[in-house]
């Protein structure tokens, strides 16, 4: 039984993530058999994966399994410590009580979730550009991070130190798609993720200071 298993999970892996053929051979299956085989064999997803074309399959894996990974994971970690909100109580002072801020936080997370997975490829590729490693394309990177991020959602489940498992399995598996796909050496990786990070940071900044600016040019004198 395990090996027929196996020689189907092959056969569904040969032209790239098995996600993608949810339609024919369905929703659950595809996505547990693209789960099981990012994390037990990379290289050979990355490697057969198409690196053009249409990427919702890519974006919905990513969204979905982000979404429902940060979600149980809060839930976890509220059932474990016993907390009564979303988010603790010192962001509602901060923020104030005016709100239900966990409720708000829920409902955004699909929007950040998509938001991260157009913006993260962008500045990779503007990143990888500039270190000199052209090859790369913003439908590939995005690619490479969407089955990355959805895969390495899942291990957000593990109590307590599940975040930084998080990003601990997500830079792994990025390096491997890059590694694969365009031959990518470890520094130039790590200098092309600090660099996209700074690239993410002052466009961050750029932006609150425009918002700033148009709600204070938009207040009543």
């Amino acid at each position: 039984m395990n090996q027929e298993f196996e020689n189907y999970r092959e056969e569904m892996i040969i032209d790239g993530p098995p996600w993608e053929k949810r339609d024919i051979a369905g929703f659950f299956g595809t996505l547990w058999l693209t789960i099981t085989a990012m994390i037990r064999n990379p290289i050979q997803v990355f490697a057969v994966m198409r690196r053009t074309g249409e990427m919702n399959s890519a974006l919905q894996y990513s969204v979905l399994l982000q979404v429902l990974g940060t979600v149980i994971s809060l839930a976890i970690s509220m059932l474990v410590t016993g907390r009564s909100e979303i988010i603790p109580v010192w962001m509602y002072e901060f923020l104030g009580s005016d709100y239900n801020w966990g409720t708000i936080f829920i409902m955004s997370l699909p929007l950040m979730a998509i938001l991260e997975q157009f913006f993260k490829p962008l500045f990779l590729n503007l990143a990888f550009g500039m270190i000199g490693q052209s090859q790369t394309s913003y439908s590939t990177i995005f690619r490479i991070t969407a089955y990355a991020n959805g895969t390495a959602a899942v291990w957000m489940l593990i109590p307590g130190i599940g975040g930084l498992v998080y990003i601990g399995f997500n830079f792994y598996l990025m390096l491997v798609g890059f590694r694969t796909i365009y031959s990518t050496r470890n520094g130039q990786f790590l200098g092309a993720i600090i660099l996209a990070v700074f690239l993410g940071f002052i466009s961050l900044i750029a932006l609150s200071l425009v918002s700033t600016l148009l709600f204070a040019g938009a207040a009543p004198a």
